[in-house]
């Protein structure tokens, strides 16, 4: 899982140069995407409690992959700006008012929001950053301002050129609200009302601007090439400059002025007290979001089966070295991540909504959570939804006991006799059918059984099959079930002798043919070999020929024998190719016929079913 990592010596390079790489193999195998239903629904509708469980668990490298992989799936369902805008919500819940420290360390919530910026805010960086930054790139001016590393008559001029660098940067920036990403307006706005909500609003700029400029804006002037902005990594001094306009631009969305730790870039305090008031506003504007606003353009899709699989496959690789305990915590995810590795049906559903314990934790984390069922205001005005058999059993089983009760205090009627008048004819007995009424009982009877006794109860029915509850059982008898009913149909036997005659004959046809391929084959081998000696003697001829230029005539022209029999080899070969090319020709016609009458000796019988689209 780790992979390999070691230095690679380059070829054609000066001896000793070599590339470090780290390289890792993985089969990944992509399946439909119906077959990943419910490992999106569980990634959906519960991703705060597998990010919660994983957290503590993952290295770093493996949080920025799991990170990835889910941003890109809920991106293509829909659900990725509530991820990043939840993850970000408990992101300040778990620093507890520690501003230092949000998004600084190695988190899923982390890993998350880069990842999500990255691909929601490129077309921003380019129009943004993208002509700034390539030009300085490409620069040959020296904005270096450490006294230590350039000369005090340089001085000057350096900090007034990385002042007017810095000044262009930040104008280009403060005006790109017109082409701010609208999803990221989107979420910052969230995470303001969530620190409005928790009665700390100063946290809501704080968080904005660790996430806009510490993430996104400032490692893209560091690391131009990781971002596209630049084809390559900037040569040491036009990358120190970039480092250096880095660092005042995060200082001033930070409101914190140089000290003594780098004491050389005091000069550079004036512009971010002249500046932080257009800072502020700045990251006012883009956490407001604009109803009017036109919804952003189609921006292509996705692989939702591939990004599926790749998250598959990272869980499966984490739930192998998660513990026990945390696995059942997380149910039925490993159930999901098991059913789709061994490639049958998935036998649990996954619930729509977060468990009543799992929303008490989270419900101080997440602002704006959607309320489950609420009843309607005229519900007592509604009978119960019961069915038909429900309503009549209660209802005649209540007639039957109450017309029971008055019947067992009435006295036994005795049967009187029947006198017959005239003769019947001779036939079996008739079953005698149950009264109506009800039989005399002894006294101190009591009847057990709760069930009406008006009304049998019906069971199920051994003549009409029992429909399954669940799709993909039904999916898998109806063949059965068209295979049974195949079974039982009847076949002409005529007709069945008929074919297997016609395959008999196809067959004696097919050994004709086969030894008459056979035969041919040999005579294209005998040609073949003849072929290759006409064409030695030709050379030979040739050859010859050559050598005896020197016994020509004047005029050039060959002796008239060898002439002669030069052309006569010629056209015997000519004559043995256009034939050997007719017998090929034959040889695959004939090899076409076994085919034909094979395809043609299956015996079919009518009405077969079309299985899995195929004719018959």
């Amino acid at each position: 899982a780790a992979g390999l990592e070691r230095w690679f010596p380059l070829l054609g390079a000066p001896a000793g140069a070599a590339l470090r790489a780290r390289i890792r193999a993985r089969r990944l195998r992509v399946l439909p995407s119906e077959r990943y239903k419910e490992l999106a629904e569980f990634l959906t509708f519960h991703y705060a409690r597998l990010c919660g469980a994983l957290e503590p668990a993952l290295p770093a490298q493996a949080k920025e992959e799991l990170a990835a992989a889910m941003v890109r799936v809920l991106r293509a369902t829909g659900r990725a700006q509530a991820l990043v805008t939840d993850l970000g919500t408990a992101e300040l819940a778990r620093c507890g008012g520690r501003e230092a420290l949000l998004f600084r360390e190695n988190t899923l919530a982390t890993k998350a929001i880069d990842e999500y910026m990255k691909l929601v805010a490129q077309d921003y960086l380019q129009e943004t950053l993208g002509q700034v930054v390539r030009r300085l790139c490409v620069s040959t001016e020296d904005c270096e301002v450490d006294p230590s590393k350039c000369s005090t008559s340089e001085l000057p001029e350096h900090q007034a050129r990385l002042q007017n660098i810095c000044e262009e940067v930040f104008e280009t920036i403060v005006h790109s609200y017109d082409w701010f990403p609208a999803e990221l307006g989107t979420v910052f706005s969230g995470w303001r009302e969530v620190c409005k909500a928790r009665g700390s609003e100063a946290l809501g700029p704080r968080l904005v601007c660790a996430s806009l400029f510490l993430r996104l804006l400032c490692p893209a002037i560091l690391s131009p090439s990781l971002f596209g902005l630049a084809p390559e990594h900037p040569a040491p001094g036009p990358a120190r400059t970039l480092t250096l306009i880095a660092k005042v631009i995060q200082n001033l969305a930070n409101h914190a002025p140089f000290g003594e730790k780098e004491a050389y870039m005091g000069f550079m305090n004036s512009f971010l007290e002249d500046h932080g008031p257009a800072m502020q506003r700045f990251l006012d504007q883009v956490a407001v979001v604009d109803v009017d606003a036109a919804p952003s353009g189609y921006q292509g899709s996705g692989d939702l089966a591939l990004q599926l699989a790749v998250l598959h496959a990272q869980l499966c690789t984490i739930f192998a070295e998660l513990d026990q305990a945390t696995c059942d915590s997380l149910e039925p995810l490993p159930t999901i991540l098991r059913a789709i590795e061994e490639g049958r049906p998935v036998p649990v559903s996954v619930p729509m909504r977060l468990p009543l314990s799992v929303a008490q934790v989270h419900s101080s984390f997440f602002a704006g959570e959607k309320p489950g069922f609420l009843a309607p205001r005229d519900l007592p005005k509604h009978t119960p939804l019961i069915s038909k058999s429900q309503s009549l059993r209660s209802f005649q089983g209540a007639g039957c006991w109450a017309e029971r009760r008055r019947n067992e205090e009435r006295p036994p009627r005795r049967p009187r006799p029947v006198q017959r008048t005239q003769s019947v004819p001779a036939r079996r007995p008739a079953r005698r059918r149950p009264s109506a009424e009800p039989r005399p009982r002894p006294k101190g009877f009591l009847r057990t059984s709760s069930a009406p006794r008006c009304r049998p109860r019906t069971g199920a029915s051994a003549s009409l099959p029992r429909k399954p509850s669940v799709p993909w059982q039904r999916q898998l008898d109806q063949p059965r079930d068209r295979d049974q009913a195949l079974g039982g149909t009847h076949r002409p036997v005529g007709k069945l002798a008929e074919l297997q005659c016609e395959v008999a004959a196809l067959r004696e046809e097919q050994k004709t043919l086969s030894r008459h391929v056979e035969s041919l084959s040999t005579h294209i081998r005998a040609l073949t070999e003849q072929q290759e000696q006409l064409r030695r003697q030709l050379q030979e001829l040739d050859s010859r020929l050559r050598a005896g230029t020197s016994e020509l005539d004047p005029e050039g022209s060959l002796p008239r024998t060898e002439g002669h029999r030069l052309k006569t080899l010629e056209r015997r070969l000519t004559e043995m190719e256009r034939t050997q090319v007719q017998l090929r020709d034959a040889v695959q016609s004939l090899q076409l016929l076994p085919r034909i009458s094979e395809s043609q000796s299956q015996p079919l019988s009518p009405k077969a079913p079309c299985i899995n689209g195929d004719t018959t």
